[in-house]
């Protein structure tokens, strides 16, 4: 076999973007503790043996209903991949306070074991975890327990999540003690030879983003922890300079990775952000922990799909990557999912479709049948792919807008990738492939932050191999923004080689679908605002009396006043501790709102603005006017709290729930008599067993709804609107649906039509909140939560908090989802 010989070249991008040197000392030694088990060098996974390329895709056990992981599971098998990805977060498994950092009694993995054990008995998949503790993921608290908030400091200019204070490190240690025994039975060192099991455990999250002193201290404590509780297999990080080649004694044995969020004609920056990584970590893999594979939704802003990030996106991006010397894609998200009970941070939709190759209600979008074509080139050609060496070159007589290059199998094998970066043109022609010339792109190079902000990204140094092949000449034809790779045997030319991705067989059209249901009337009552009423202890959070998911909550209070007091006393003035909603009711009528303004209160949206300072407990988010409803002697105070979510970043993720404290008086700025609160930790509908479908809702009023007008399926601010006239209105909607044949399953939807927040209860089953301002107006029903039969009922409940809109039902229909085009 003719031999080829390949050159490193180190390429210094000093007039694009740095001149920070690669390190000269040799890199301290990776110790692995069964090697033949597992192992990784400068190239790829070595998993029992043999050369492993990491296909994976990232699917949130909870975001899915576990009556349906089964279905996703398979997808992602028929798509290709060997391995399964998910956050652990620490508030979904630790909901309750414990009593010290040696308290696990709270602490239930049981879910994440069950999802664990499905992936690699049932379906033979690698899998990998991330248990944080900070995840972002737009989840509540970005995975923190609410709870852990009572141990934070409130005063201070420095975040104290994710920092290396002692006390926040301690309790971030409880949860990898628990977490990580769970992933020491599970990993693949613990399994019979030829078993799946955990293959990589991920510490902290996206470092780099988050600005605090002393980083490595608290990294080598979460890796210690994790060693400590028995995990043998690789440790990683992402996006977090501290471990990127280390010299230090603990994160040296920690790799980094990247995580690709780039722009729709970008790809060609995943190849030099490849190469930058690998250069400055020789001795490991080049992974991408987050391949995009979509985007996330807000409320107020546009649904997933809407996003740019299309299959032609996901295609480039991929290709790109492997160009750059890539031996490890984790496409996220690779399953949409769903915020059920709203755990999703504040400001995200209930949906989190992220328009990924499996939707949230588990159709194939085209994304699917990119990752199949990408699976494809990578699994028949991983052997070679794996210690393939080359990167960009330049391509003489290509248009501007060609990007590719080639790199060479240890056969003298070579991959020839080609990308056009121009979304409305094909491009076609011939051009000639110099491997001996390295090529750059030209310009900065940035990633796209949550907030969709480009941020830039320094390759200070990029590792590239030139080869001595001498220059060849090939023909190329590419689709508007489309992506190929040419595979060219040793002693063949180029007209001889194979292109990849291939075609895909398309999904199986589905059969007719049932028709919809347009649901005629609703059953109507407003919340009793009464429940289990107990004294509010002072200064007392939610999450210490045992509350720490997204529920409304009541208090109450009883105040007698005289004649003048009723009179001066003409304001209301709230203290929440983390800058929520509050509703008002004085001896049965609303309370006026002066702030915030009507229209915030009804958006509920992130507050960006107000992240970087630290709520005060005299600092009044809720503020009312109560002139005209106090009178002289008793007067009865209804106060219904709104828990908008949890923040996922910076001060607010670090603040608890509940209401501080409330008072009467004569200004905006200090209490002049302070309310003597008591809570009922639910509402009195919920208290009450209204949720419940066998619940019989007598005595209950009975309302048109329009069955006429179409309901739009998304939009902003196009709700109904009526005054409003109570706090807190509750609905109850009855259909049924057909029977299906026998072992089939089709998604239903629900589209909605209505005014006013809150939440939507199916059989039962807390299906995720209704924010009015839109633009989600179509809500998954799982169909293992729904009945089927003409004798089986299901019962849909909402309820809502009445903003400035009232809370208006207008119209509502349950139907299957369309088809995908095809």
């Amino acid at each position: 076999m003719k031999k080829f010989r390949i050159s490193l070249l180190l390429v210094c991008a000093t007039a694009l973007l740095g001149n920070t040197p690669l390190k000269s000392e040799t890199p301290v030694k990776k110790q692995f503790p069964q090697p033949g088990v597992i192992r990784y060098d400068g190239h790829c996974l070595t998993i029992n043996g043999k050369d492993t390329f990491i296909r994976s895709a990232a699917f949130h056990y909870f975001r899915t209903p576990r009556e349906l992981w089964r279905d996703r599971f398979q997808k992602i098998k028929d798509a290709g991949f060997n391995t399964v990805e998910t956050y652990v977060p620490w508030n979904w498994h630790e909901r309750d306070l414990p009593s010290s950092v040696t308290d696990f009694s709270k602490v239930d993995l049981s879910e994440a074991e069950a999802w664990l054990k499905m992936a690699q008995d049932e379906f033979g998949f690698y899998t990998i975890v991330r248990p944080g503790p900070f995840i972002c993921a737009e989840w509540g608290g970005g995975g923190y327990p609410r709870w852990l908030a009572k141990f934070a400091p409130t005063t201070g200019t420095n975040f104290w999540l994710r920092s290396a204070d002692d006390a926040h490190i301690a309790w971030s240690v409880h949860w990898y003690d628990a977490a990580c025994k769970l992933f020491a039975s599970e990993q693949i060192t613990h399994k019979f030879a030829g078993s799946k099991g955990i293959i990589l455990v991920q510490i902290e999250n996206e470092y780099d983003a988050h600005k605090c002193p002393d980083k490595p201290k608290l990294l080598r404590a979460l890796f210690n922890a994790a060693k400590n509780a028995g995990v043998e297999v690789p440790i990683f990080t992402c996006l977090t300079r501290e471990c990127r080649g280390s010299d230090d004694p603990t994160l040296s044995q920690v790799f980094d990775c990247d995580n690709y969020y780039v722009g729709l004609n970008a790809a060609p920056s995943c190849a030099q952000r490849m190469m930058s990584l690998r250069a400055h970590q020789p001795d490991s893999p080049g992974f991408v922990t987050e391949l995009q594979g979509g985007w996330f939704s807000v409320v107020g802003g546009k649904l997933s799909e809407e996003h740019y990030s299309d299959a032609r996106h996901y295609n480039a991006i991929s290709l790109m990557s492997l160009l750059g010397g890539a031996t490890g894609l984790n496409t996220y998200m690779f399953v949409g999912g769903t915020h059920f009970g709203g755990w999703q941070a504040r400001g995200q939709t209930t949906t989190y479709d992220y328009n990924a190759p499996i939707r949230e209600w588990g159709a194939l979008s085209p994304k699917y049948d990119a990752a199949k074509g990408v699976n494809q080139f990578i699994r028949e050609n991983e052997a070679l792919l794996s210690r393939a060496e080359g990167g960009p070159c330049e391509l003489q007589g290509a248009p501007a807008n060609l990007f590719g290059g080639v790199r060479v199998g240890p056969d003298g094998t070579k991959f020839v990738f080609l990308d056009n970066t121009d979304p409305k043109n094909s491009l076609s022609g011939k051009v000639t492939i110099e491997p001996q010339k390295i090529a750059m792109q030209a310009g900065p190079i940035y990633n796209i932050d949550q907030n969709g902000n480009r941020v830039l990204i320094k390759t200070d140094d990029l590792a590239s191999q030139s080869t001595e092949i001498p220059p060849f000449d090939m023909e190329y034809q590419l689709e508007a923004l489309g992506a190929k790779v040419l595979v060219i045997p040793p002693g063949k030319t180029a007209a001889e080689g194979v292109w990849y991705p291939k075609p895909q067989k398309p999904a199986q059209v589905p059969g007719p679908l049932p028709a919809p249901v347009r649901l005629a009337f609703a059953l109507t009552r407003n919340d009793p605002l009464d429940g289990n009423w107990r004294q509010l202890p002072s200064g007392k959070s939610l999450p210490e009396l045992g509350i720490s998911d997204q529920r409304y909550v009541l208090y109450r209070a009883r105040v007698s006043l005289t004649q003048e007091d009723s009179a001066r006393l003409a304001k209301l003035l709230v203290a929440s501790f983390s800058r929520d909603i509050v509703s008002a009711q004085i001896n049965g009528k609303l309370a006026r709102r002066l702030y915030p303004s009507d229209e915030i209160a009804a958006a509920v949206i992130r507050d960006t603005k107000k992240s970087f300072s630290r709520i005060q407990p005299d600092q009044f988010d809720n503020r009312f006017d109560v002139a005209g409803l106090l009178r002289a002697g008793t007067n009865d105070i209804v106060l219904l709290y709104e828990n908008v979510g949890h923040e996922h970043g910076y001060f607010p993720m670090e603040e608890l729930s509940g209401i501080r404290q409330a008072g009467l008086s004569d200004n905006e700025t200090a209490i002049a008599k302070p309310l003597d609160l008591q809570v009922a930790t639910n509402l009195g509908g919920v208290t009450d067993g209204w949720t419940s479908p066998g619940f019989s809702a007598q005595s209950w009023s009975k309302i048109a709804l329009d069955t006429a007008a179409p309901i739009p399926r998304k939009g902003n601010q196009i709700q109904p609107k009526e005054p409003q006239d109570a706090l807190f209105t509750w609905y109850r909607l009855e259909f049924e649906l057909p029977a299906l044949p026998d072992g089939k399953s089709i998604p239903w939807r629900l589209l909605l039509n209505a005014s006013g927040n809150g939440f939507m209860w199916l059989n039962d089953h807390d299906i995720g909140r209704h924010w009015e301002a839109g633009p989600q107006r179509e809500f998954y029903l799982p169909e293992c939560w729904l009945q089927f039969g003409g004798a089986e009922k299901n019962v849909l409940m909402l309820g809502l908090r009445q903003t400035i809109n009232g809370a208006k039902l207008q119209a509502a229909e349950v139907s299957p989802y369309p088809a995908p085009p095809q």
